[in-house]
């Protein structure tokens, strides 16, 4: 019953990642690795986007230790990202802010999208107590983004200008 468990979740995971690594692939965001990614080793397998078929997740180079660094350096890097967005000197359009923040997070979306995945399939005291650990964190990583009053500057531009385009 266990394997038929832990099959299922791999299957869901696959599924998942599968679908979200190849909607990336479309754009020029970079699945290589993270040039941002403080802190994060690279032999955490999240380091680099997997070289797996349809880059599916290196489940059996996985530990549970490595979710959360990643997760954190993702969201480092995401805000990195997010930052460069908000305070490029070019006039802001569809490419350089929509689709750039579209792009931005590479790193966050692969750990956390298998984590989740994980977490909710498979659960344990582990999991649980990293998605307690987090949570808040991710809260306060959105509200970076969605509160800056910059970005938030640059995409109201961009919708004035849907008429024009």
């Amino acid at each position: 019953m266990q394997l038929k468990k832990t099959v299922s979740s791999a299957l869901v995971v696959l599924g998942i990642v599968g679908c979200a690594t190849a909607v990336q692939q479309s754009g020029t965001a970079s699945t290589s690795a993270p040039s941002g990614a403080m802190g994060l080793s690279p032999s955490n397998p999240f380091y680099a986007a997997s070289t797996l078929q349809y880059q599916a997740p290196p489940f059996d180079r996985i530990k549970v230790s490595d979710y959360e660094p990643a997760i954190l350096a993702g969201m480092q890097q995401q805000i990195a990202e997010v930052n460069g967005i908000a305070n490029q000197a070019a006039a802001p359009n569809f490419d350089n802010t929509i689709v750039s923040m579209e792009r931005s997070g590479v790193l966050l979306t692969r750990a956390a999208k298998v984590f989740n995945t994980v977490a909710g399939a498979n659960t344990n005291d582990t999991l649980q107590a990293i998605q307690e650990r987090v949570a808040p964190k991710l809260a306060e990583h959105n509200d970076k983004i969605y509160l800056n009053a910059k970005l938030y500057q640059r995409v109201k531009s961009v919708y004035d200008q849907r008429a024009s385009a």
